[in-house]
């Protein structure tokens, strides 16, 4: 029995090792904003027309701009939680089955 402990701790302990050296999967290429092309500004030349439309599309860029960082900061913090959990999780797990198996030991 105890070369059964001794043989499962080892696994775990190569477990570990292994987990913790798993290179991660490709990642998929990250998402650009789809805004369009960024407006010129018209010169100081530019009629008023000229001018008010430049500036209205400078702000649906830079509103574009701030809606796709905003929604890109929401998905990142999403995955930092998940990544935080399963880390909680794997230490718990870990301290659990070490626990286990000095029990299991007699110690």
């Amino acid at each position: 029995m105890p070369l059964r402990i001794a043989l499962f701790v080892a696994s775990m302990a190569l477990f570990s090792v292994a987990f913790a050296e798993t290179p991660a999967p490709a990642a998929a290429p990250l998402p650009k904003p789809s805004c369009g092309a960024k407006p010129d500004h018209p010169g100081h030349l530019a009629s008023d027309h000229q001018k008010r439309t430049w500036q209205k599309e400078a702000n649906d860029y830079l509103d574009c701009l701030k809606k796709f960082a905003m929604a890109q900061q929401a998905t990142a913090e999403a995955y930092l939680k998940l990544a935080n959990a399963t880390i909680d999780e794997y230490n718990a797990t870990a301290k659990e089955f070490q626990e286990a198996a000095q029990k299991a030991s007699g110690r």
